[in-house]
């Protein structure tokens, strides 16, 4: 068949493939988005957003388990961030020659419930018993968010660790939810 639209955009619906339909069928849905320095996966992407999290650089960790996790919503929502707190932001795709396009996998992504956990890693220096960011906007510099998220390398990107944390966390929250298995 002839792709008439991007293939991404027919992956947010069910013409012709069951991409839309596999997604809805999971009972449980997850996003992890940098809030900053990940220079490979926009935040407004990773979190099916469209604009950044409202005052992310303010935001204290979620637990002290999870230093680097500066938001979750717990529950699946709708829209990203919450309508109340967009405060007169813009889209991040007002303008962009795909215009359309982003908007229409938005709108069809955000039909489905996902939960939304946003981190923040940042270049720190340990004051006391405390990280702080570095000043001047030096925080955000060459730092590798992408794959300190997930942990990549664990030489370099042991920050991360309390975010995969948090991952296996939800896997497990999610496992007890399911019946038991007999053996």
């Amino acid at each position: 068949t002839v792709r008439t639209q991007p293939l991404l955009l027919e992956m947010t619906t069910d013409n012709g493939h069951p991409f839309y339909s596999g997604l809805a069928a999971f009972k449980h849905r997850v996003c992890y988005g940098n809030t900053v320095n990940d220079f490979l996966v926009r935040y407004q992407t990773a979190m099916i957003s469209r604009c950044n999290l409202p005052d992310w650089a303010e935001r204290k960790p979620v637990s002290p388990d999870y230093p680097h996790i500066v938001d979750d919503s717990v529950e699946p929502t709708f829209e990203w961030p919450p309508q109340e707190s967009m405060d007169g932001r813009i889209e991040y795709f007002i303008g962009d020659s795909r215009e359309h396009v982003i908007r229409e996998m938005y709108e069809n992504l955000t039909k489905l419930g996902w939960r939304r956990v946003s981190a923040r890693f940042e270049r720190t220096v340990k004051v006391g018993e405390d990280r702080k960011a570095l000043p001047f906007g030096l925080a955000g510099l060459g730092f590798d968010a992408h794959n300190t998220l997930p942990v990549v390398r664990p030489m370099l990107n042991a920050d991360g660790k309390d975010s995969v944390s948090h991952l296996c966390d939800i896997f497990v929250e999610h496992a007890r939810e399911l019946p038991a298995w007999d053996d």
